[in-house]
């Protein structure tokens, strides 16, 4: 067994009177105040998803992969918020962790933040960090509280503190789909969509993946084409023993670096025991959602972004937890390994004598 792991993270200005000639016209402070412009607006939630490889102590070769959601209210200059950040830990040589009996756990931590915006730069500091139930054995523990500095561009928020570089990505109105927290920490008890076990090896997808966040890619490299269709599928028994087949047609564009486009998921569910569920009255039920998307290419590195879904398919099972992600990965020309989240995936092109799946 593995032992657990123990800790983590770790101008005035001076103004002057002179003298002043007959003639001269004086300067009135706050004359031109009105046409300033506003400052960084930071109020709303925010999106990031990280991925690395421990490379000391007795985690050594673990990859951590940390999704982090933000909201934040902004008040003039003054910044106050929390953030919640969901951490996989996968082992490195396979051997199961202690606290959990298997090669991955995950658990939550929340922080309270406070800051400000001063001279268009964003300062945050985290003020405080819950406590977990004492009975989370995979409890990572209380760490050094950071402070961070941060740089607005659009949608798009980096924070630095020391060595480490974070960048948020705002989510609109139509990816809130429920109460703060609840997009990060429910977990669909029978058709959960977000679930390392659910969607791949995340201990492959994760080490092939793991990197800081997406660059510029190689000078002079070219991008990876991922454009047309890809497909991930998984089967299993869920708590129970009912059957769940999953499956995702993944439909891109690409033009140059920039990509868009679509998949749908759909969820079919199966009784073992021969009886009905309750919710659709029969042996089995479906659900079909379709997940709008967006990105960019950089060389083999791979960005998506979800900003809308539908449900394609309604059915009275469906426990209506869903939500929208943003993907990294890296891309061949028959591959798109993926993690998002607390989880990973790998999408591949279909063989020819395989059918597709059409709505």
């Amino acid at each position: 067994m593995r032992s657990g792991l123990a800790g983590f993270f770790r101008v005035a200005l001076a103004t002057a009177s002179i003298g002043c000639a007959a003639g001269c016209v004086a300067h009135r402070p706050g004359a031109n105040a009105g046409s300033a412009a506003p400052g960084p607006q930071v109020s709303g939630v925010w999106d990031a998803v990280t991925s690395a490889t421990i490379d000391e102590g007795a985690a050594a070769g673990d990859v951590r992969i940390e999704k982090q959601e933000w909201h934040l209210s902004q008040s003039g200059s003054a910044i106050r918020g929390y953030y919640i950040a969901a951490l996989t830990f996968v082992s490195g040589d396979g051997r199961p962790y202690v606290c959990s009996r298997q090669p991955q756990f995950s658990a939550f931590q929340r922080f309270e933040v406070a800051g400000r915006v001063q001279a268009g730069a964003i300062e945050l500091q985290e003020l405080v960090q819950a406590e977990n139930p004492k009975e989370n054995r995979c409890d990572p523990g209380m760490r050094q509280l950071a402070r961070y500095r941060g740089l607005l561009d659009g949608d798009v928020l980096t924070l630095v503190s020391g060595r480490q570089q974070t960048r948020l990505y705002r989510i609109h109105a139509a990816a809130v789909t429920a109460t703060p927290g609840d997009r990060l920490v429910a977990e669909a008890a029978v058709m959960p969509r977000f679930g390392a076990q659910d969607r791949g090896d995340e201990q492959q997808i994760a080490s092939v993946v793991a990197r800081a966040p997406m660059s510029n890619g190689t000078p002079g490299a070219a991008n990876a084409d991922v454009s047309g269709l890809w497909v991930w599928e998984h089967q299993g028994s869920i708590p129970g023993g009912d059957q769940k087949q999953e499956r995702e047609e993944w439909h891109v564009e690409q033009n140059g670096s920039k990509i868009s486009g679509y998949y749908d998921r759909i969820v079919h569910q199966v009784s073992t025991d021969g009886h009905a569920y309750r919710c659709s009255m029969a042996l089995e039920f479906q659900i079909a959602t379709r997940y709008q998307f967006s990105g960019d290419v950089a060389g083999d590195e791979v960005r998506i972004i979800e900003s809308s879904y539908e449900v394609l398919s309604p059915s009275a099972c469906d426990n209506g937890k869903r939500r929208l992600d943003i993907y990294q990965g890296k891309a061949t020309s028959d591959e798109i390994r993926l993690v998002w989240g607390v989880g990973g995936q790998i999408l591949r092109r279909p063989r020819p004598d395989v059918p597709t799946q059409r709505f």
